[in-house]
């Protein structure tokens, strides 16, 4: 169990450092164990696992208590993994041990979301924030879900939107970790009249390489939740051969904007919060049904980096005013 949890610890911290940790954490920092004037009679008990402290789940976090505030569901607890195979340990006998079991879980992060289906096998959980979340088989009978990224088509029809004109869309990803996703997104490309240009690698070392036999071939730059892709030196790598060549580099991910990539489209994260606590109420209040499946998230927001559109000379003015985009710097 020990090697299985430094695996799931290896992967998370990896890729969630370059997809959420450039935020301040901010917010929820302690573990509760019960909710301000304990919990009434008849409420629903809940409790929230999250996989460390960041500030997007603790938006997540907060949305969530909002969208429960009223409706019949006490939060009982909230549970801080600190992203250590120790505490993920010592949290699972707390809440075994509690005599008040609760009616539903939700598990903010991939640590929390795995230790979750494997752990309570009979309790309705709901997880989100988890990037790339077929990887780690987050499916069960009692297990509903909100992706932690846009679908392939809002992702393309964004694309369209904003570079019409284009039609070359390179990406760079390892086939063992994100191969479903390109062979999903070659189809959703086709629709929207892009060409997609793939190439593989096995390691961060070979992305340089790979990036230089297309670098000429495309007309915009597509990054994907591949733990390949986006680490430090990749990144480096790619900021430097695409600013100077001009070419504009789209993601899911508003820390890789600000970290020099023109454009993301990304999950709002309180909306998410809000949209778990609305299948929440749907799962306690019919317990027949105690999965909901995989959900696409309900709200999503652009991130533009103007810093990088005024280098590559993008102009991107008619999208400014749209009230769903954030502008950084």
């Amino acid at each position: 169990m020990v090697n299985h949890w430094k695996a799931i610890v290896f992967w998370y911290t990896l890729l969630f450092t370059f997809y959420v940790s450039f935020q301040i954490p901010a917010g929820i920092a302690e573990e509760r164990s019960e909710p301000p004037g304990g919990t009434r009679t008849g409420e629903n008990t809940v409790i929230i696992i999250r996989s460390q402290e960041i500030a997007a789940y603790n938006k997540a976090i907060k949305g969530f208590e909002e969208g429960c505030n009223g409706k019949n569901i006490s939060i009982k607890a909230i549970y801080d993994l600190q992203g250590t195979v120790e505490e993920c340990e010592r949290v699972t006998q707390n809440i075994k041990n509690n005599e008040l079991k609760p009616k539903l879980i939700f598990a903010v992060g991939v640590l929390a979301a795995i230790l979750a289906k494997e752990q309570f096998t009979d309790i309705p959980i709901i997880f989100c924030m988890v990037i790339n979340h077929e990887r780690f088989n987050l499916q069960g009978a009692n297990v509903t879900g909100i992706s932690a990224e846009a679908s392939l088509e809002d992702q393309f029809a964004i694309l369209k939107e904003i570079f019409g004109t284009y039609r070359n869309v390179g990406v760079i990803y390892d086939p063992t970790k994100t191969g479903r996703i390109i062979s999903e997104a070659t189809s959703v490309a086709e629709k929207f009249e892009f060409n997609l240009i793939k190439t593989e690698v096995l390691s961060e070392k070979e992305v340089a390489s790979a990036l230089k036999d297309i670098i000429n071939r495309i007309d915009a730059l597509w990054i994907i939740p591949d733990s390949a892709v986006v680490t430090k030196n990749s990144l480096n790598t790619i900021f430097k051969k695409t600013l100077k060549n001009r070419l504009p580099i789209f993601c899911t991910s508003s820390a890789i904007v600000k970290a020099g990539a023109l454009i993301s489209i990304s999950p709002d994260y309180r909306s998410t919060g809000l949209q778990a606590a609305q299948l929440a109420q749907m799962l306690l209040t019919d317990t027949t049904i105690t999965s909901l499946g995989i959900q696409q998230p309900d709200k999503l927001k652009l991130t533009l980096n103007t810093q990088t559109a005024e280098i590559i000379g993008i102009n991107l003015s008619s999208i400014k005013s749209r009230d769903d985009i954030v502008l950084y710097p």
